[in-house]
């Protein structure tokens, strides 16, 4: 219990580096790029904070001109034409603490200074590594939200096998789904005006509860019917790839209506560790705020199994249903609950998929589908744990062979991974090898 909670206040840290005002990245260079224009070639400009003006599509930046020993404070204002679109990055106007910049001045600064804005230099890194000490910290940085993208999907897997012993294919659709719902949440946002923290919370249980609701569908129209109907696992296998077909050709169908980005919010780097002109590993919040979701996620459901009354229950149920009934657990609540909570690791796993890389596609599903139960197998099909367990390994080995090796044969690694646990070990790391799970 202690573990759960150290681990959820680390991810609550993480979560709240991206808690900040949420700002259009091109906006916040635009407006950065016009402050050096107005002052002499050799002031140091010195940002104090750059936040958006409410109910107006601008920026205010608030900054010091530094010229040998004095220090001068001034302020900006950067219009934009929108909040979304090619509007987004159109500078339509700049007001200065000297007052609104003359239209012949305006447009100079569009013309010739923004066309090729000057270089500048990053803040020095946290952190004094070597090239490729900075290299490869990069690279587990990465790995980190792919693996909870793969781990929270992973965990759909194992809580439904768990308790029916079938596999439903359709999970990593359903993440995307959930993705792709975030987007519209958003999309609809942005056209009420500037986006805020509360529309991206929003917008993210958007996903999530969307994502919960189809699992829960698929689950009380699909798996459970097929279930009940026959004792072969194909007929389940079959189904669920026919909704995940389903879902993905929804998607596709609709995408040229929608909004499929999400604007570039969160995602300035910040040098993290390296030295000198050699490589530097860089993070920006938007890779802090999903790799803290993750975390926070696998928190949660890793203490919901092992703490709660849920957990008990489908511990039980999974072990021996007859038995479990005889005692008190409730079958039709947990099942229910199980294809709720299912969906809302997938919901998750599509909503930080948005966040860290701006969007989904369709068709994406099919891919974190075979990568995610690759990952249940691997630590122990129907197992919550091993989910995440093997899902750290198939990232890690991701990860590790697309740094060091030729990329095009990392997927082949991957599969041949798989087929040597299934030969080697076919219980997983958890050897979890009997038909329903024997261990949580």
């Amino acid at each position: 219990m202690r573990l759960i909670i150290h681990l959820t206040v680390l991810c609550l840290g993480l979560l709240l580096a991206g808690c900040g005002s949420v700002i259009d990245a091109d906006q916040a260079r635009i407006c950065r790029d016009v402050a050096p224009a107005l002052h002499d070639e050799g002031a140091i400009i010195e940002e104090v904070s750059l936040v958006p003006v409410p109910g107006a599509d601008a920026l205010r930046l608030a900054y010091r001109v530094r010229l040998g020993a004095r220090a001068l404070p001034h302020w900006i204002v950067c219009r934009f034409a929108g909040q979304t679109g090619a509007a987004r990055a159109t500078l339509t106007g700049v007001d200065t603490d000297a007052g609104p910049l003359s239209d012949v001045k305006f447009y100079m600064i569009k013309r010739w200074w923004l066309a090729e804005p000057p270089a500048r230099a990053l803040p020095p890194a946290w952190l004094a590594l070597s090239a490729r000490q900075a290299y490869w910290l990069q690279q587990a940085m990465n790995g980190t939200t792919l693996a909870g993208i793969y781990g929270l999907v992973a965990t759909g897997f194992a809580l439904v096998h768990g308790l029916f012993g079938r596999i439903n294919l359709a999970f990593g659709e359903i993440a995307v789904a959930g993705g792709v719902y975030m987007l519209i949440a958003i999309g609809t946002a942005g056209m009420a005006g500037r986006l805020g923290p509360g529309d991206l919370t929003l917008a993210l249980a958007v996903g999530i509860i969307a994502s919960m609701s189809i699992s829960w569908l698929v689950g009380r129209y699909v798996v459970l019917p097929l279930t009940a109907a026959s004792r072969s696992p194909q007929t389940v296998l079959i189904g669920t790839i026919a909704v995940a077909i389903v879902l993905a050709e929804a998607a596709r169908i609709t995408a040229p209506s929608r909004l499929n980005w999400l604007p570039p919010l969160l995602n300035v780097p910040f040098p993290l560790a390296g030295e000198g002109e050699g490589f530097v590993a860089t993070v920006t919040a938007a890779q802090m705020l999903a790799a803290g979701l993750s975390l926070v996620g696998a928190s949660i459901l890793l203490g919901m199994m092992a703490f709660t009354r849920f957990g008990r229950a489908w511990r039980a149920y999974a072990d021996d249903p007859l038995m479990a009934t005889l005692l008190g657990v409730r079958a039709p609540a947990l099942r229910s609950g199980t294809f709720l909570i299912a969906g809302a690791a997938a919901g998750l796993a599509g909503t930080v998929s948005v966040i860290a890389y701006g969007t989904v596609q369709p068709g994406e599903g099919l891919t974190i589908t075979l990568k995610a139960l690759i990952s249940a197998i691997i630590g122990g099909i129907g197992s919550v744990p091993g989910a995440f367990l093997g899902a750290v390994i198939v990232a890690g080995v991701e990860i590790v062979w697309s740094a060091a090796f030729d990329i095009v044969y990392r997927d082949l690694v991957i599969y041949a991974l798989l087929a040597a646990f299934l030969v080697l070990r076919p219980g997983g790391l958890l050897n979890n090898a009997a038909p329903r799970p024997r261990e949580f």
